[in-house]
């Protein structure tokens, strides 16, 4: 397997995802989680908590490549969708662990557990898309 590869993925896709979350804050939801994660982290710097999100989807990236190569064999926005909508539900929980927007974002009401759905399943697109399974790779 490429974890290089992964990883880069993975950046790939947590930049999609905060470029998902912006477009969500232009439309109404309150979605800040890098500022969330940067206080989590004990500083108010929202660069921080940006690239805390950049490497926390490089490591997540590097589990979907395992996934893909490992269980799925195969890899492709399809298969990422699928892992990101399973992905949404482990981080549902962390958020709850860590607080902010709270269990499943839902202390922005439904939109926000919406949000979180749609910025998981982003980043499993991108990930899936740009990660190629080796199996598929010989293919």
């Amino acid at each position: 397997m490429h974890y290089g590869r992964a990883f880069l993925a993975g950046l790939v896709g947590a930049l999609a995802m905060s470029l998902v979350m912006a477009g969500l804050r232009a439309a109404g939801i309150p979605l800040h989680i890098e500022a969330e994660l940067a206080r989590a982290l004990g500083t108010g710097a929202w660069i921080v908590g940006f690239a805390a999100h950049l490497l926390i989807g490089g490591g997540v990236g590097v589990l979907y490549g395992i996934m893909f190569e490992l269980i799925l064999h195969d890899s492709g926005v399809g298969l990422g969708v699928l892992l990101g909508a399973c992905n949404t539900i482990l981080a549902g929980f962390a958020w709850a662990i860590i607080g902010g927007p709270g269990r499943f974002w839902s202390d922005i009401g439904p939109q926000g557990v919406i949000a979180l759905f749609i910025a998981h399943m982003t980043f499993g697109a991108i990930v899936g898309a740009a990660f190629k399974a080796e199996e598929r790779l010989l293919a």
